[in-house]
């Protein structure tokens, strides 16, 4: 048995069955726009380049000449839109927290994967999580969460979330763990001290902007916004 994507659905609109009965709500389905002359420049990239390389062929649904070259390629307008809208774009390339699955493969499938915020221990046990228990962007070479002896404190090994999502890169693997983390600690000093503290964000490197877009897509969307599904092509 094989997963065909559920493309009967799919091109009836419909989501794959997968991501429909998801009971955590945590499956996204929606197309991305690439350039696909340069596929095979980014498959030959060193193992540490991959995550980026594939990045760098998703192109900016938003951008005009983007929409202009997709017109000129034949795309209708319905799939432009649809690339706005869909949330795979933002969750790959803008925030970058979802991550391909074995890039080292090379095959470059349009499935991501956002790493785990597996159980930590705080620095204190007091609260968590604190301002103390966020990456300090400006060690990133030393690996530390501030706050913590070690990565290795995550229940998930990084060198084991490295070698599922970065090709051994931590680094890309850390990233998107931290601004999770940063989202998070930026949501419960609103709720639970009523102030926002944007420190972590942008130590992370995201706005408040980010946050708030973060956390509608992730935990708040609609089902029209977690599976954005155009029209088919049928000729």
């Amino acid at each position: 048995e094989k997963c065909i994507l559920c493309y009967p659905r799919v091109e009836a609109g419909m989501p794959p069955v997968c991501f429909h009965s998801c009971v955590g709500k945590i499956r996204f389905f929606g197309l991305v726009l690439y350039d696909e002359d340069k596929v095979a420049e980014a498959l030959l990239a060193d193992d540490a380049d991959l995550v980026q390389a594939q990045r760098d062929i998703i192109l900016d649904p938003s951008d005009p000449e983007v929409i202009e070259a997709a017109k000129e390629s034949g795309i209708s307008d319905d799939w432009i839109e649809a690339a706005q809208r869909s949330p795979i774009y933002p969750l790959v390339k803008k925030w970058e927290i979802a991550l391909p699955l074995h890039p080292e493969f090379r095959t470059f499938p349009m499935l991501f994967y956002i790493p785990p915020l597996s159980p930590l221990l705080t620095s204190k046990g007091e609260d968590s999580p604190s301002a103390e228990d966020v990456f300090d962007m400006e060690k990133p070479k030393e690996g530390a969460l501030l706050g913590l002896d070690e990565v290795e404190k995550f229940r998930v090994p990084m060198k084991y979330l490295a070698s599922m999502f970065g090709a051994g890169d931590e680094e890309v693997v850390k990233k998107a763990i931290l601004r999770q983390l940063a989202v998070r600690h930026y949501e419960r000093s609103i709720r639970v001290e009523g102030k926002a503290d944007p420190e972590p964000l942008r130590k992370t490197g995201l706005t408040e902007e980010d946050a708030k877009a973060m956390t509608r897509l992730v935990s708040l969307a609609y089902y029209d916004e977690r599976f954005v599904v155009p029209n088919t092509k049928r000729e």
